[in-house]
């Protein structure tokens, strides 16, 4: 029998939220008896800030999307060489096969990136990063870019977390600012299964 759990916190939309349901995954996954594990997050908007900047139509951002979500860089190279994007755009495409592990990836995505949307998310990463190191909880801590969601309602901070011998998450995550509000009530909400 499975059993899932999950947790939100609702109405905080700081970076403060977001290092406080990450603990909280790195805190259960500990007390589930768990030492070998990993906690991978993302931010969608630094891919978003990305595509605002290329100004491409949506079809061809969702294609991109897919691409980089199924981690297809070698098909994301032959779509993106004939498409009329800066050579700035298609330089931080090609990268993000490698826009993923410890903080210093980070300053890597900074010198990647001019959109301010996309400085933003990066920003926002290395906050969560410095309140889960006063935790401790570094060594838990990855980062990658391609993190990306098939879920539109995503908004920010995306999280999963993996441990040895599955071939999937057993911790899926992220912020979804508007979510609720579809409900009826303005709520940037974070939370996780």
């Amino acid at each position: 029998e499975i059993t899932q759990l999950g947790a939100e916190l609702i109405n905080d939309d700081s970076s403060a939220a977001d290092a406080e349901v990450i603990a909280t995954v790195i805190d259960c996954m500990l007390a589930a008896g768990m030492k070998d594990f990993q906690i991978e997050i993302g931010e969608v908007d630094f891919f978003k800030g990305i595509m605002e900047e290329a100004n491409v139509d949506k079809e061809i951002a969702h294609e991109i999307h897919t691409y980089i979500h199924n981690r297809n860089f070698f098909g994301l190279e032959s779509y993106i060489k004939d498409l009329d994007l800066m050579e700035d755009t298609k330089k931080v495409l090609l990268n993000f096969e490698q826009l993923f592990g410890g903080v210093d990836m980070l300053e890597n995505a900074k010198k990647l990136v001019t959109n301010q949307t996309s400085l933003d998310a990066i920003s926002r990463l290395e906050k969560v990063y410095v309140a889960l190191s006063y935790s401790g909880f570094e060594q838990y801590i990855s980062f990658d870019f391609s993190l990306l969601s098939h879920y539109e309602y995503y908004t920010g901070v995306v999280f999963r977390g993996y441990t040895y011998g599955t071939g999937d998450a057993i911790i899926k995550g992220g912020r979804y600012d508007h979510l609720v509000e579809k409900f009826g009530k303005k709520s940037p909400s974070i939370g996780f299964v």
